[in-house]
């Protein structure tokens, strides 16, 4: 997920009829407990922006065990902005009353978190982040929900993520199924179970339970993918199991990027959003309706043409190209010494002149190749720019109405004979 920095009056960039409601609207509005109302994709979305903050701040406990501690302490005695340090929560204006709705809610009156993790290596160009939520009786958790956070504004995430157009597999990958299975050891096996997140949170939600050994699999009840993108080879044959089908529950917005980058498949849930294009990947913009998402039928016009110009261009170059391309970009960029998105915002000016001065010194071979992949790119998207127009065209013929005037061509209707 991209640092948000500056960015907030325009995530919210139309106006909020009042028969609209998202999540806070959820939580204000179903407090009815988990035995009476059962573990909603909204719910999921709830703890999937959780993870986003730092929790592991709080001082009084160690979360990073097993000890399961209660999230209204953590907001309690934790200064909020510490959390928010670093991510792009801190530039959500909806976060104060998604919180306040959350402190309110008995239907996470007993919501504790616990075996939190957080990793980041840049030398192996790893971001990970997952911790595990418990909803239910004091004594007695009804169920637990293993939560993945997504990409967050460091530059080491950034390329993790990139990496997933030419590397089968990437380290958080792996670090993701590690802790399903170190998690599901050490909770009751009678808990149901839940996995998911949003970003590349979903994803790697997605991958755990595609790769965890049979054992661990048969305890995951549902697994959500909230706009995370998908994957460059399938993890394993379970992908096209009707059981892992039937568990999965993969949503995105209407005009989605994220989610439907190297998505090949059409069992995903379209959900509306009061925001436009690339803002509606923040969470808190996505429309609600009872106890579920506001869905619609098909992805809007820009977001079917972007998907279809990024899968055009991904395979109009090789693994290497594409590696390359990544490889040089990420190294142009943290050239100029940002470790971070907002780093590189904050000095955007001078960083830029470094990212250009350093491009004009690459190797010719590497010359080459970036300037391929950017050809194509151009043509890829011209071509698809192009059959948009093309269609449209067609369909405007074929919505005039036509009379027989006895030649071979035929001739629209006049104002009198419409």
């Amino acid at each position: 997920m991209p640092d948000m920095k500056n960015t907030a009056d325009i995530a919210r960039a139309l106006p909020s009829p009042s028969r609209q409601k998202f999540m806070a609207d959820f939580l204000r509005e179903h407090q009815e407990g988990f035995d009476r109302r059962a573990f909603t994709p909204v719910d999921s979305l709830v703890l999937s922006s959780l993870v986003y903050l730092d929790l592991n701040l709080y001082r009084y406990a160690d979360l990073n065990s097993g000890e399961m501690v209660p999230v209204i302490d953590i907001l309690r005695f934790t200064p909020l902005e510490a959390m928010l340090s670093g991510g792009w929560l801190k530039d959500a204006d909806q976060l104060p009353d998604f919180l306040m709705a959350l402190a309110r809610s008995r239907r996470y009156a007993d919501l504790k978190v616990g075996f939190f993790a957080n990793e980041t290596a840049e030398v192996i160009e790893k971001q990970f982040c997952a911790c595990t939520f418990t909803v239910g009786a004091k004594d007695n958790a009804e169920l637990a929900y293993l939560a993945f956070r997504g990409t967050d504004g460091t530059l080491a995430g950034w390329k993790e993520d990139f990496n997933l157009s030419y590397l089968p597999v990437i380290p958080s990958q792996k670090t993701a199924t590690a802790y399903v299975s170190g998690v599901l050891s050490a909770l009751p096996t009678h808990m149901p179970i839940y996995v998911g997140g949003h970003s590349k949170g979903g994803n790697l939600a997605e991958f755990a339970a595609l790769t965890i050994d049979e054992g661990g699999y048969g305890r995951i009840r549902r697994v959500f993918n909230h706009d995370g993108p998908s994957f460059l080879e399938a993890p394993s044959p379970r992908i096209d199991d009707p059981q892992f089908q039937a568990k999965l529950d993969k949503t995105v917005p209407e005009s989605s990027v994220f989610g439907m980058i190297l998505e090949s498949r059409d069992d995903f849930r379209i959900v509306q959003s009061d925001a436009l294009g690339f803002f509606q990947h923040v969470p808190f913009t996505w429309m609600v309706d009872g106890s579920d998402f506001a869905t619609q039928e098909t992805l809007n016009r820009g977001a079917q043409m972007f998907d279809t110009t990024l899968d055009r261009w991904l395979r109009s170059c090789t693994s290497q190209e594409r590696e390359v391309f990544i490889d040089t970009m990420y190294e142009l960029i943290t050239s100029s010494d940002a470790k971070s998105w907002a780093d590189f915002q904050d000095g955007f000016m001078s960083n830029m002149a470094t990212f250009v001065r350093d491009g004009r010194n690459l190797d010719d071979a590497t010359k080459e190749i970036m300037g391929q992949a950017i050809r194509n790119l151009g043509e890829v998207a011209g071509s698809t720019l192009r059959e948009r127009f093309e269609g449209i065209t067609q369909r405007m013929r074929e919505a005039v109405p036509f009379i027989d005037t006895g030649k071979d061509e035929r001739k629209p209707l006049n104002d009198e004979q419409r």
